[in-house]
């Protein structure tokens, strides 16, 4: 997969691709923005960040569905964020802007969120990386604060990996039939190897955890109410929440 990534390895003709066929190669992707924004619902500051916003599309949901809210976009693409502040436009200056890296940790201290929401990018940090990122986290969110985080995960057994890569496939090519009328979007996610689950050997830019390993380690930097709440072709849906004083 060639989305967003560390540095020096995201460039600008990955970002038109994934621009332009990025409804494809996410599976359900309405479907994931949607149950991001469910699991953000009571929040305690009306304040959430971005993390890695790609396009804004969580962003332009959780502003349409709360007029009072803001949003803080922060993503290390110059492109991306240049994306995110047209698509977000429309809701005048309830949003912010800041250009950073994830693996970068000046950007985790200094504001307090009601919610943290982030899709498609904690999976380039290590296992240790996702670790400090969410003991980072935890500590940026207000008490009764929410994280929740759509990702890539790592099957525990080759048979589940096959089934993630299968179902993946699958569902590229019916959204490729859907929204282009053929295999456009299908022909390029091959042709890119966005697809994880058929790569032989380790990937250096995506390095997702099992299910289990995110339970755990979010469990362990504090976070209560932590639960796996959808999961679709290898695409997992988590929240968590900071304990509320």
């Amino acid at each position: 997969m060639s989305d967003t990534s560390p540095a020096d390895t995201w460039q600008l003709s990955d970002t038109e691709v994934f621009s332009r066929y990025g409804n494809a190669f996410v599976p359900r992707r309405s479907e994931q923005t949607g149950a991001v924004c469910d699991l953000l619902e009571g929040i305690p500051v009306p304040h959430v960040l971005d993390l890695c916003c790609g396009e804004g599309r969580l962003s332009e949901e959780y502003l349409r569905r709360h007029p009072d809210a803001r949003v803080t976009v922060l993503d290390r693409s110059p492109e991306m964020l240049a994306m995110a502040a047209e698509r977000l436009e429309p809701f005048g200056g309830r949003y912010d802007r800041v250009q950073a890296d994830i693996e970068d940790r000046a950007w985790r201290s200094g504001v307090t969120y009601g919610g943290v929401m982030t899709s498609l990018a904690v999976h380039h940090l290590d296992g240790e990386g996702k670790q400090v990122l969410y003991r980072d986290v935890h500590e940026m969110l207000a008490p009764g604060g929410v994280f929740v985080m759509a990702d890539l995960v790592e099957p525990a057994g080759p048979a589940a990996r096959k089934l993630a890569g299968d179902h993946w496939d699958e569902a590229v090519r019916r959204a490729s039939e859907e929204q282009f009328g053929g295999d456009e979007a299908a022909v390029m996610f091959e042709k890119t190897e966005w697809n994880h689950y058929r790569l032989v050997g380790p990937d250096p830019v995506d390095k997702p955890s099992t299910v289990a390993e995110h339970l755990d380690w979010l469990r362990e930097a504090g976070f209560v109410e932590v639960d796996l709440a959808w999961m679709y072709a290898g695409h997992a849906l988590f929240t968590a929440k900071r304990k509320a004083d």
